[in-house]
């Protein structure tokens, strides 16, 4: 350790600074293909032989999607295969539901540069952000789908609507980025107004959205005050409930004047339908996981033997069962007279299934936490509750930021059984293109490539950007 470097300890309840790890060696392409390829004896072996089939299935798969393959079913049926039978009328507002979704994800983004270059001078350290061409090798997956999607449009609608919300995104990035790390707090609650709204847009301004609009906005402002001192602890509860109670009181009087229904989401349809299920499940299913796992430890046997048996029941019945049986017996435990659709059964299912096995990879990752962190918290005053909060929980999910989002992953491309119980997701929606006379046992390669792309893209990128959490935070390094 240098000497001369001061040595910071960041406070307890401060988020920890996240540095680059070392960048590694680059060679010349000559000198890696000699250290990588033919190292020894059998590594070249083992090239000669792949390398030759490596370029011949290269040179058939792009024979067939540039030259060969029939993009007609696709093309003509590309708004079918993204919404798939959505009342046309509405499409404005799936338009408008990407425009802010991308926004919330460039405000997410320029929250995050805020806070990393905040804590960067706190530490006395440099920040760099990424170079435009690195951000372009970390989503290159998606761009080129995206890519795909735009080269197969017949009419400059897509196009104009991916440039409005790229610019959006790219817009509120650069403000958000602006604003001092201290306050960013305050961006976060912007981010989830805005996944909200772009949720509600589609679905309509009713019912108890107004709940999930003021929570984020609440413990936003509730933050931003917990760093005023106050000159009771009394005084502060009272404005602290002041404030929430104003803040839904606000939200709620928006929801009493919009008042608009939308479209529900028995009638999404198509890929977007598959991206927002597995969203859906995954925002539920990771809270869900985390307090079964934290039951599963805990000291008392009637919390430590329920979770055990669900997770266990639960990891032993294959994901398609489930689907099936929430078609019928999640009614039964319902006492409700407007019957559950069949996609939020199925979105039940999958919430219930990955929390299983959310509650067994946050396990492992609990017990990998030395118990001298567990001791130390203690040692300086802290509850079990702040320990667990703290010092536990950050260090287990550090742990197993892999596993989760593998698992995440696999979510994401089960939602593809949604067509197993007729929810139009993208392979129904498949089924239902070559259902027309004009495409019967015609382009059925075409589409399932096609599919099949589209899966990939989306988990290909979270798997890049796991890894590359993974490179920053030095799993399995240190």
């Amino acid at each position: 350790m240098d000497p001369k470097r001061p040595i910071i300890e960041p406070a307890l309840d401060e988020p920890l600074l996240v540095v680059d790890a070392p960048p590694v060696e680059k060679l010349p392409p000559r000198l890696w293909i000699r250290r990588r390829l033919f190292s020894n004896f059998y590594n070249s072996a083992i090239t000669v032989v792949l390398l030759p089939l490596i370029a011949y299935l290269a040179y058939r798969g792009l024979l067939f999607l540039f030259v060969t393959a029939r993009w007609s079913p696709v093309r003509e049926n590309l708004t079918l295969f993204m919404v798939g039978r959505y009342p046309r009328a509405e499409l404005w507002r799936i338009v408008a539901q990407l425009i802010i979704w991308s926004s919330a994800l460039g405000l997410a983004w320029g929250a995050a540069v805020s806070g990393a270059r905040f804590r960067a001078a706190q530490a006395g350290l440099p920040y760099r952000e990424d170079p435009l061409l690195a951000k372009v090798r970390r989503y290159w997956a998606l761009l080129s789908m995206l890519g795909l999607f735009l080269l197969m449009t017949q009419s400059y609608g897509p196009l104009l609507v991916t440039a409005a919300a790229l610019a959006a995104g790219s817009l509120l990035k650069s403000l958000a980025a602006r604003v001092p790390g201290r306050h960013n707090v305050l961006l976060w609650a912007g981010v989830g107004v805005l996944g909200v709204v772009g949720y509600q847009i589609v679905s309509g301004f009713h019912g108890n959205g107004w709940l999930w609009m003021g929570a984020p906005v609440a413990l936003g402002v509730v933050s931003l005050l917990g760093r005023v001192e106050w000159p009771s602890q009394s005084r502060w509860r009272v404005v602290r409930l002041g404030a929430v109670v104003g803040v839904f009181a606000i939200a709620y009087a928006v929801y009493a004047l919009v008042g608009t229904p939308g479209v529900g989401w028995d009638d999404w349809e198509g890929f977007h339908l598959n991206l927002i299920t597995a969203t859906v499940a995954i925002v539920l299913a990771f809270p869900l996981g985390l307090l079964l796992a934290l039951a599963r430890r805990s000291s008392l046997p009637a919390l430590r033997v329920m979770s055990t048996a669900y997770i266990e029941l639960i990891r032993g019945v294959p994901l398609i069962t489930l689907l099936l049986m929430s078609q019928t017996f999640i009614g039964f435990f319902l006492d409700t007279d407007t019957p559950l659709s069949s996609l939020t059964r199925s979105i039940a299912a999958f919430t219930l299934f990955t929390a299983a096995y959310v509650a067994e990879i946050v396990r492992g990752g609990l017990q990998s936490v030395d118990r001298g962190q567990i001791e130390a918290g203690q040692s300086v005053g802290l509850s079990s509750f702040a320990v667990t909060r703290l010092i536990v929980l950050p260090l287990a999910l550090r742990a197993v930021i892999p596993a989760m989002v593998g698992q995440f992953i696999a979510l994401f491309k089960d939602t593809s059984l949604l067509s197993i119980v007729s929810v139009a997701d993208l392979l129904f929606v498949r089924r239902v293109v070559h259902a027309q006379e004009a495409f019967r046992a015609f382009g059925i390669a075409e589409t399932l490539v096609f599919v099949m792309l589209a899966f990939w893209a989306v988990s290909f990128t979270m798997s890049r950007e796991s890894q590359r959490l993974e490179r920053r935070l030095g799993i399995g390094e240190r």
